[in-house]
């Protein structure tokens, strides 16, 4: 509740700061009676409206020391701080020498009541303290508030907002740290170049295929040629086993002979079905075909395994 003293002292620095007859003048006039109206009904957030129209209209230093009375009122001590501070700045010499110390003597006591939030983010991000926009990112000075918990948000065009609440004591300077993985957004007047998108791949080198097809037909060729001479060499030995006269030595040579070609021809027979399984999947997965488009499916069956798809 506002002391009789403190209207009256409030009424005498609003009438001083409208001298002069001028259209401006005059409506920071009505902005201040209105003002004053509302501050002696204890409306003080419809009385800090006012006066800050006032001071927009008309900036003249005398009405800070209004509004830093009603934001004592409000108990918005970083705004009175704030408004105290300016009154002193702007009005300078010109403020009566006892008005100055008992604005000095405000602003000590404030002090105590007030911290600082340095609050660091990406560049061009919007800044909120407790709902009330600061300004964007970099803020040159920290932000005043009162002691207390505060809640600061940034957010950028496109980006979700990021919210933390930060408790500040008076006197205390912290540091409000909110990370946005974003660029800074373009300045006005400059076109935004189109977002890069991701270039689609073309279809990979069907080289490796080949080769391993060629491969694959060589040790196809190679188990058929030595099957046909294991072939070959067990019908020999069959033919000699029933000849006469014929010697150990004879059927012994061939007889390796003969497994040796068998031999021959499963190595190479085992390595063609390898080889044959590496150039199907070189084939599945290089081809000109994305990966929506391609779509290959493993079917077991009692008859076997099969492959089926967009190759």
């Amino acid at each position: 509740m506002a002391t009789l003293a403190s209207r009256l002292v409030l009424l005498a620095s609003l009438v001083a700061g409208v001298a002069h007859a001028d259209p401006k003048l005059d409506e920071a006039k009505s902005h201040l009676q209105s003002g004053t109206q509302l501050y002696d009904e204890n409306n003080f957030r419809g009385a800090l409206v006012e006066f800050q129209k006032a001071y927009e209209l008309a900036p003249s230093w005398k009405i800070l020391f209004n509004i830093g009375q009603v934001e004592m009122e409000l108990q918005d001590y970083a705004g009175a701080l704030k408004a105290y501070t300016r009154y002193l700045k702007e009005g300078g010499p010109d403020v009566p020498p006892d008005r100055a110390a008992q604005v000095n003597a405000e602003i000590e006591r404030l002090r105590g009541r007030v911290g600082f939030l340095a609050i660091q983010t990406a560049a061009g991000a919007q800044v909120l303290v407790d709902d009330v926009q600061v300004g964007y990112a970099p803020l040159p000075d920290p932000v005043p508030v009162a002691a207390g918990q505060h809640r600061v948000t940034v957010t950028i065009n496109g980006k979700e907002p990021v919210t933390r609440m930060f408790d500040v004591a008076g006197r205390e300077n912290v540091t409000a740290a909110l990370a946005l993985d974003v660029s800074a957004p373009t300045p006005p007047g400059k076109l935004a170049s189109p977002a890069s998108s991701p270039t689609p791949s073309g279809p990979k080198s069907r080289t490796p295929v080949y080769v391993a097809w060629g491969i694959t037909g060589g040790l196809v060729v190679g188990a058929g040629v030595f099957g046909v001479l294991a072939h070959g060499a067990s019908s020999d030995l069959d033919t000699l086993r029933n000849s006469y006269p014929v010697t150990n030595a004879q059927l012994q040579a061939q007889k390796d002979t003969t497994v040796r070609d068998a031999a021959i021809t499963d190595a190479l027979a085992g390595a063609a079905v390898i080889s044959a399984g590496i150039a199907l999947y070189l084939t599945v997965t290089r081809t000109g075909h994305t990966d929506q488009e391609r779509a290959v499916q493993l079917h077991v069956t009692p008859a076997g395994v099969a492959l089926a798809g967009v190759f």
